[in-house]
């Protein structure tokens, strides 16, 4: 009974050994394909970006970061067209900067009327 008990651990010991290295390699295949969806998400959107296509930029770094939030590179090319997107003027003259008009100002919004609450007899 003891030989057949010391039989079945060994079984199960070697299964759970290679069961953990498969497992691993599945996993390392798993990251090396998200990584390689990364990087084709980011060329595109660096290609966009050079074509001043921003909202495609936008888009394709969008997608490298739902593909794997984990690495950085969506991240950053989603930071480099947010760069070019909203870059200040270069032209620093004082005609190149426009005046807030009175319409862009915020406004100050009256207070909503109150209304007078009519008693009701609810019959209480």
């Amino acid at each position: 009974m003891k030989l057949i008990s010391s039989i079945v651990g060994v079984v199960l010991l070697s299964a759970s050994i290679a069961l953990a290295y498969l497992a691993n390699t599945n996993a390392q295949k798993v990251m090396a394909s998200k990584n390689l969806i990364v990087e084709k998400y980011v060329k595109n959107s660096t290609d966009a970006l050079a074509t001043q296509d921003i909202k495609g930029a936008v888009k394709f770094a969008k997608l490298a970061i739902a593909a794997d939030p984990k690495n950085k590179a969506g991240f950053k090319a989603l930071e480099a067209v947010y760069e070019v997107k909203y870059k200040p003027a270069e032209n620093n003259d004082e005609e190149s900067v426009e005046e807030p008009t009175k319409d862009d100002s915020p406004s100050k919004e009256a207070p909503a009327a109150e209304e007078e609450e009519e008693e009701t007899d609810m019959g209480c």
